[in-house]
């Protein structure tokens, strides 16, 4: 399956490049680890965790297209996450 904006949300977010765009924090990274409640971010050499409730992250996709998300849409395990939003979404 494409990774489009409007399964973004589905699918894993490791590997991904993303921007954060929350109160008094603004970084360029790469995802590399995900919770239940944090994203990891390498942002130039250092890992950030931030909290996903608190934070908007703009997800650049393979194809270039740049999709805005709501920290509070992928609060859940990814493992757990992905499934479980499949069949909300059928």
């Amino acid at each position: 399956m494409d990774l489009t904006p409007e399964n973004l949300i589905y699918n894993e977010l490791i590997g991904l490049p993303v921007e954060v765009d929350s109160p008094g924090l603004r970084l360029k990274g790469v995802v590399v680890d995900e919770t239940r409640n944090m994203l990891v971010i390498d942002a130039g050499g250092s890992d950030k965790k931030i909290p996903k409730q608190a934070a908007s992250f703009i997800f650049t996709l393979p194809d270039g297209r740049r999709v805005r998300v709501l920290g509070s849409l992928l609060i859940s395990q990814p493992e757990n996450r992905i499934p479980k939003r499949r069949k909300k979404g059928k």
